[in-house]
C-alpha cells in the first residue's frame, strides 16, 4: 500500500519493467470506462446505420481526404492495433464500410481495452494544454471528467 502511495505522488513507474506510471493508468482506465458507459447506452446499429449512409453518399475524393485526417490520429496507435482492426492508410471506402457492418458492443469494447494507456494521456495532455488555465484551477479527476464530456459532444452530432 505504500508503495501505491509513494507512486501516486511522485507519478513514477509502479515496477521497474513497467512504463506506465499509476497516474496514467487512472486517467487511462477512467476515459476507457466512461467510452464504455457511453457505448452501452447508444444504440450501435443506428450509428453503424448513420455513418455507413454517410460513408455511401461520399464520393472517393471525398472519402480519402477525410479519412487522411482521421489515419494522422490511427496511425499513432501501435501497429498490432492497426493490424487486428485492419486500419491501414490505403483503406477503401468499401473496406471501412465492411468493417462498420461487423462492428457490435463486444467488439467496440474490445477495441476500447486495445488502446494504450499512454495513448490515451498523450490526448489527454494535449487537452489540459489547451485548457491549462482552467486545469489550474482544478483537480485531475475533474479535468478527466471535462474531457470526457468533450469528446462527448463532439461524438453526439455523429448520432444524431
Amino acid at each position: 500500500m505504500l508503495l501505491l502511495i509513494i507512486n501516486l505522488c511522485f507519478q513514477g513507474p509502479l515496477f521497474a519493467k513497467e512504463k506506465t506510471n499509476v497516474g496514467d493508468k487512472i486517467i487511462g482506465s477512467t476515459v476507457k470506462t466512461l467510452a464504455k458507459a457511453f457505448v452501452l447506452t447508444i444504440n450501435v446499429n443506428a450509428l453503424k446505420k448513420k455513418n455507413i449512409d454517410e460513408l455511401n453518399k461520399m464520393d472517393e475524393k471525398e472519402f480519402r481526404k477525410r479519412y487522411a485526417d482521421v489515419f494522422k490520429i490511427i496511425n499513432k496507435l501501435p501497429a498490432e492495433l492497426k493490424v487486428k482492426y485492419e486500419l491501414t492508410e490505403t483503406m477503401t471506402k468499401e473496406q471501412a464500410i465492411k468493417n462498420l457492418e461487423s462492428l457490435n458492443k463486444n467488439k467496440i469494447y474490445g477495441a476500447i481495452d486495445s488502446i494504450p494507456d499512454e495513448f490515451i494521456v498523450e490526448k489527454f495532455k494535449v487537452y489540459l494544454k489547451r485548457k491549462k488555465q482552467e486545469a489550474q484551477k482544478s483537480n485531475l479527476f475533474e479535468e478527466v471528467k471535462k474531457f470526457w464530456n468533450e469528446i462527448v459532444t463532439k461524438t453526439l452530432p455523429l448520432l444524431k
